[in-house]
């Protein structure tokens, strides 16, 4: 601070220029230094010359072009010692980790108004940005120690993703390095990011702990040296050793000056005043025998250390948890990302396992013929086999055993067979489901969850159905992978594409259609498919079905089922949905005031009770609606609501057990068992336990009458011309726009859209279960085209890869 515009005293003796009068400080005069006071005189004037050197280092500022220069040629050692130790792709992943890291440190400088910012590599350690700023906030500062590894970070769990589920070798490499490296930047270990900030935040308050900090990082580094046989990192450590001693004495003078004010800084300069302050306090210790230059460049360090003050205890409390978050996303992301690769990769699915590809068959209705099996069936798979014309079809099937023609369901629709294929069992997902429950209680065997998997996923081979005599080629090999498929690999002459829908893919059929106009759409959808779900093997009669379809009675019975299915929403009970709204918002309000750390036995029972009010509500719902209603519709409700309490006392049974093991947790601690579980308490109750038991009001299918082959579960949408373009081919958008909304996921309520536009003239099914596929296929065919649809196909997914590597 300057005092050149107070008058001089009237004495000979100068006046001390740290003196603060009652005119400065709107109080008495008292010196800024209590002990010990500074009696400045004109024979300890700093020399002219500290004072260059201080704004030599101030005012060098490199150029543009040399910059560059030094990056480059930085680069160029770098890769060349590099050469004697890594392969060219790890000299390459080394570079871009280091580049993006130490781009962070260099947006971030820039972004806070460093000066003199320039990058540059460091041969065998790195690379490294370096820039000056004497008047920046400590929080600013440890921002740009976090911009280096943070965003290292945040972008190496994807690129390890994407790595691991593509089987990218190369994207994995260059995520897991840029996670490792910049993890280990976070070590609290000076001269590491992550050193650097505790410094700022900690070490920097005492001399002592900055010094420990420093010893255990050259520790840490001699320690690592010898560990990989690196004399070179031996040799960055020995000046490192050798300047201990000044660094302790640097940051005891740091400490000792910390409380004492300093002039601002003027012009980004160290003002006169402090430099000479700073010097006559060095006078004092053993940094006052240091050469000027080097006595320069420690005032701009103290100076700087004295101007940035480490952050008070909120700032300092957020770089923490920034700090800590860094490191545990890395520690945590790292791990689950190498186990997702060990999953995907050196384990279970190796192999390429959910490989597919899609398939779409156009279907020629107007040429059909329909043969309905004399065996009733109950599971199935459906078979496709795709010839180069009809009458080579017909041929093949002549050639077929007569007595499998007359078992099983298949109908010839133009160059096209489906084909009912009996579903063996349901083995190997019960067998996954009972040994995964047995891995719970024993050790996990990676290589025998591995097999499980397969025997659970892997598809059917038609050479094994009756559709054998069909097959010429694998339907694996003969398949690839074409982004549009219903134009390529096609059937030829004597080669015909034969498929089974089975395995993993099982439930992606799909029938695609054309109504003769919007409304028509809209209609069949609501009135034929929206089915309401139900589990183990019952299945609904649908409207089409040729044999006994449900009557006009059981259909109403089934919406009254879909509507308290549904349960409370805005249309069906105003009220209500407003109340339950009202509890989720007080929950919510709860769970965000709450304290991280809160008792689990007092969040468990406050769950427990918002989760009985909402059971509350849904009973309310379900008995208001049998209030109005009669006969089976009220029967029907009545059986839904038992099933309904049945839920509602399970779900309370397993909150009160919670509640007790949370008490039994807090009583043994360390020693309570976290698999003290009951017996089959996770298995809720089911509908099919409580619906139509006699078979009576919903119109189920009974698996020992013909009906049975064409009982099923499908469901239905509405779809636009676009969505339908999208289907059938992905390369037949008009533009690129509608495409990229598609692929970016825009249209999530399309459905909801087409149902209310009058452009949702298209039709699409899915088809979930069904006793007989080949039957439920033909007859919706035959019911749509009765309707006046059009222009059908069939959609489905097959596996590509080998599953009996």
């Amino acid at each position: 601070m300057s005092n050149t515009d107070h008058d001089p005293p009237d004495t000979a003796t100068p006046r001390n220029p740290f003196l603060v009068s009652a005119s400065d400080s709107g109080g008495s005069a008292d010196p800024f230094f209590q002990s010990p006071p500074i009696q400045w005189s004109p024979g300890q004037l700093v020399s002219g010359e500290l004072i260059q050197a201080v704004r030599t280092i101030e005012t060098k500022n490199t150029g543009g072009f040399t910059k560059l220069l030094v990056l480059f040629v930085s680069l160029g050692l770098f890769v060349a010692a590099g050469i004697a130790w890594w392969t060219p792709q790890m000299i390459a992943i080394l570079v871009a980790v280091l580049l993006f890291h130490e781009a962070g440190h260099y947006l971030a400088m820039k972004a806070f108004g460093y000066r003199n910012v320039k990058m540059f590599f460091i041969p065998f350690l790195g690379a490294a940005v370096s820039g000056r700023h004497f008047n920046i906030a400590g929080w600013k500062k440890a921002l740009v120690y976090l911009a280096g590894p943070l965003p290292g970070i945040i972008a190496a769990l994807p690129l390890m993703w994407i790595g691991s589920a593509q089987q990218i070798d190369w994207m994995f490499e260059l995520g897991g390095m840029s996670l490792f490296l910049n993890a280990l930047n976070l070590l609290p270990i000076m001269p590491l990011d992550g050193g650097w900030i505790m410094h700022l935040t900690v070490f920097s308050r005492s001399p002592l702990l900055e010094l420990l900090a420093r010893m255990l990082g050259i520790v840490i580094m001699l320690a690592f040296a010898f560990f990989i046989g690196s004399r070179i990192l031996f040799f960055f450590a020995i000046p490192l050793i050798i300047s201990l001693p000044t660094t302790f004495r640097v940051s005891k003078l740091i400490r000792q000056m910390r409380d004492r004010p300093l002039p601002a800084p003027e012009r980004d300069e160290i003002p006169e005043d402090a430099i000479k302050l700073l010097n006559q306090e060095m006078q004092s210790t053993a940094l006052s025998e240091v050469a000027t230059p080097q006595k320069a460049a420690l005032i701009v360090q103290i100076y700087e250390s004295l101007i940035v003050r480490p952050p008070g205890a909120v700032a300092t409390l957020a770089i923490w948890l920034m700090y800590g978050g860094s490191f545990m996303a890395a520690l945590v992301g790292g791990t689950t990302m190498f186990a997702m690769r060990e999953f995907f990769w050196g384990g279970f699915f190796s192999d390429g396992m959910f490989d597919s590809t899609s398939q779409v068959v156009t279907l020629d209705v107007s040429d059909t013929q329909f043969f309905l099996g004399d065996e009733p069936i109950e599971a199935s798979l459906l078979g496709v086999a795709r010839f180069d014309s009809p009458g080579e079809l017909n041929a093949k099937l002549k050639q077929m055993n007569p007595e499998d023609r007359e078992q099983y369901t298949h109908v010839r629709i133009g160059n096209v067979l489906l084909a009912t294929v009996p579903k063996k069992s349901d083995r190997p997902l019960n067998e996954f489901a009972t040994a995964s429950a047995q891995d719970d209680e024993d050790e996990f065997d990676a290589g025998a969850f591995r097999e499980r998997m397969k025997a659970m996923f892997k598809p059917v081979d038609p050479k094994d159905t009756w559709l054998a005599p069909m097959v010429v080629s694998s339907p694996v090999t003969n398949q690839s992978h074409n982004p549009s498929p219903s134009t390529a690999n096609g059937p030829v002459p004597g080669r015909p594409i034969v498929h089974v829908i089975s395995g993993m893919h099982h439930d992606s059929i799909q029938l695609l259609c054309r109504a003769p106009n919007p409304q028509e759409a809209k209609r069949i959808v609501e009135t034929d498919f929206q089915m309401v779900g139900v589990t183990a093997d019952r299945l609904y009669l649908p409207t089409w079905s040729p044999i006994d379809p449900p009557t006009d009675q059981q259909l109403a019975n089934r919406k009254v089922l879909q509507t308290l299915v549904n349960g409370i929403t805005l249309e069906s009970a105003p009220q209500l949905f407003e109340m339950r709204n009202k509890l989720y918002q007080a929950q919510y309000k709860d769970y965000d005031g709450e304290s991280p750390d809160q008792d689990a036995m007092v969040a468990s029972t406050r769950a427990a009770t918002f989760q009985a009010k909402v059971r509350a509500l849904e009973a309310k719902y379900t008995a208001d609606l049998i209030d109005e209603l009669s006969g089976e519709q009220a029967e029907v409700a009545r059986q839904y609501q038992a099933f309904q309490s049945a839920t509602h006392q399970h779900a309370k049974h397993i909150e009160e057990r919670q509640i007790a093991r949370e008490k039994k947790r807090q009583e043994l601690g360390e020693s309570f068992d976290d698999f003290d579980y009951e017996e089959n308490e996770n298995l809720y109750p089911t509908m099919d336990q409580f619906l139509d038991p006699e078979n009576r009001f919903l119109g189920f299918g009974d698996s020992s009458q013909p009906h049975y082959a064409f009982a099923a579960h499908v469901s239905g949408e509405v779809m636009t011309a676009d969505q339908y373009a999208h289907a059938i081919d992905p390369d037949a958008f008009d533009d690129e726009t509608t495409q990229d909304e598609w692929e970016e996921g825009e249209w999530e309520d399309t459905n909801n859209e087409a149902m209310e536009s009058e452009s949702g003239e298209f039709v699409s099914l899915y088809l979930h279960r069904a006793s007989d596929y080949t039957a439920t296929v033909s007859a919706i065919i035959a019911h749509l085209q009765r309707q006046g649809f059009t222009d059908f196909s069939l959609h489905y997914v097959i596996p590509t890869s080998d599953f009996d590597k």
